[in-house]
């Protein structure tokens, strides 16, 4: 499943990372920079959204500009995986952004994977 409107998928990114810092994604960058075992070279730390809190937490980027840093570059990861997914021989595609209904695209799901009875 991917998205077919661009703008659909990009305010679902800017949703969910508005939902993330709400629920305390800084403090838990924090709590993980406070155990003294982690460093921003790991690949865990390297993540979307992981980075750009540890930046801020470092005083290397404002934290005026977390959000759009991290809305940013969730964009360009969900930009190649979809780049990636778009080069699969033989992929069909169902449009996430549809407006069917959930169980329509859960018999489409089945019919792709040869499940005809359900």
């Amino acid at each position: 499943m991917e998205p077919v409107d661009r703008a659909w998928l990009h305010e679902r990114i800017a949703r969910r990372f508005d939902d993330m810092l709400s629920a305390g994604f800084i403090d838990e960058v924090a709590a993980l920079r406070a155990r003294g075992d982690l460093h921003p070279d790991l690949p865990s730390m390297r993540c979307v959204g992981y980075r750009q809190v540890w930046e801020t937490l470092d005083g290397r980027a404002p934290l005026a500009t977390l959000r759009d840093r991290g809305i940013a570059a969730t964009r360009q990861l969900a930009k190649r995986q979809l780049t990636w997914l778009r080069g699969m021989p033989g992929r069909q595609v169902l449009p996430v952004d549809d407006e069917k209904r959930p169980d329509e695209l859960a018999r489409e799901l089945l019919k792709l994977a040869g499940i005809d009875n359900f």
